[in-house]
């Protein structure tokens, strides 16, 4: 029970004028009322350091160190200030790296919700956190490269970022304004040349790590095709391939494939999407076999997901804009093998991709899956 000072907590309220600011009442508070009575009254004492950086840490190739457990904020650009709520509710749950990206018109509240926690938790520092941004499909030319990855430490307002990375391996025309060409048939207007030969962009991608703008470089989306030709040309070797994975697309092969580069594939959609699959209704959501395993050791789907994904080797990405649910997903559990098998079960030969642009960028980045 701790410390009694022989002072109950009616005393004090009657009389709060005759103790210190500094007074401790330990092990007086019989009920969770009394608690808040305390805490209101003598605040100071009862603030709680941020929580300690949740899940594994990966060394990338090169020697950068990148938690594991990420948080995507795709798809919480939706109404002003969302973004910004859901960081601010990410970095007090734990979370230490911040997915985000040029593309998803959000990086300012990424940045605002970063800084509004540093200001109230100065025992974690901006190097603590790890932020990766990426660079669009029409800003590959080598100038376009670092004007996007400027604007994206400008909406930040950080020196730099922990990881850059080509969020598709396609390069697309631009407006004089920095938007995306369309053409007259509602697609991207695509660079073939710089779409088949990445070089230059990659070029633009080392200068950048080089002037210490990015702690790392890497791609997304990319093949492992598109990565052995990458390598063919690199100085400077990618550290990460940022892939879609969850059990209706688990990419057994690519990631096979990255692990032995020493590049680190990280999950985006790790959680399935509320999609269903084409001609069988199926959601990775419903589905009775992974949702028997997360009754079975008393969590959530999703951290049953996000288990599987770490103990497979990579990072992966959850995202939710519900203060609950952020909570949630850092809560770590081990799946025992058998789980783990039984997750892997249900993963065997599936292929159903839930992202895929080709119809808005009229190019086919898996020509080899249609």
């Amino acid at each position: 029970m701790g410390i009694s000072y022989g002072y109950g907590p009616k005393k004090i309220r009657e009389e709060p004028s005759r103790y210190p600011a500094d007074f401790i009442p330990l092990s007086i508070c019989p009920s969770s009322l009394d608690l808040v009575f305390f805490i209101s009254v003598y605040p100071s004492l009862f603030t709680m350091a941020a929580p300690a950086v949740t899940g594994p840490i990966i060394k990338l190739n090169n020697g950068v160190s990148m938690p594991a457990l990420g948080f995507g904020t795709f798809a919480n650009e939706g109404s002003k200030g969302e973004t910004h709520k859901a960081v601010v509710s990410a970095l007090n749950a734990g979370y230490r790296h911040l997915d985000c990206a040029w593309f998803y018109q959000n990086e300012e509240e990424v940045g605002s919700g970063m800084r509004e926690f540093l200001s109230s938790n100065p025992n974690v520092k901006r190097e603590d956190i790890f932020i990766t941004t990426k660079v669009w499909n029409h800003l590959h030319e080598p100038e376009d490269v670092e004007w996007s990855l400027k604007d994206s430490l400008r909406m930040l307002q950080t020196p730099y970022v922990d990881a850059f990375l080509v969020h598709w391996p396609i390069a697309a025309e631009k407006n004089p304004d920095n938007t995306v060409k369309i053409g007259a048939n509602g697609k991207y207007v695509i660079k073939k040349s710089l779409t088949e030969n990445a070089e230059p962009t990659w070029r633009a991608m080392e200068s950048l790590y080089t002037q210490g703008l990015a702690k790392a470089i890497g791609v997304s989306n990319w093949t492992e095709k598109g990565i052995e030709t990458l390598l063919s040309y690199a100085k400077v070797k990618p550290t990460v391939n940022q892939i879609e994975i969850h059990p209706f697309l688990p990419q057994d092969n690519l990631i096979k494939y990255c692990l032995s580069q020493s590049i680190m594939p990280v999950a985006y959609s790790p959680l399935g999407s509320q999609d269903q699959v084409p001609g069988t209704g199926e959601k990775v959501s419903t589905n009775k076999d992974l949702n028997a395993i997360a009754e079975k050791n008393g969590s959530t789907l999703a951290q049953v997901l996000i288990a599987w994904g770490l103990k497979r080797g990579y990072s992966v990405l959850p995202k939710s804009s519900n203060p609950g649910r952020i909570l949630s997903n850092t809560k770590l559990i081990t799946l025992s093998e058998e789980d783990f098998a039984a997750v892997n079960k249900v993963a065997e030969g599936r292929k159903t991709r839930f992202v895929n642009m080709k119809d808005t960028f009229g190019y086919n980045v898996w020509p080899e899956e249609s």
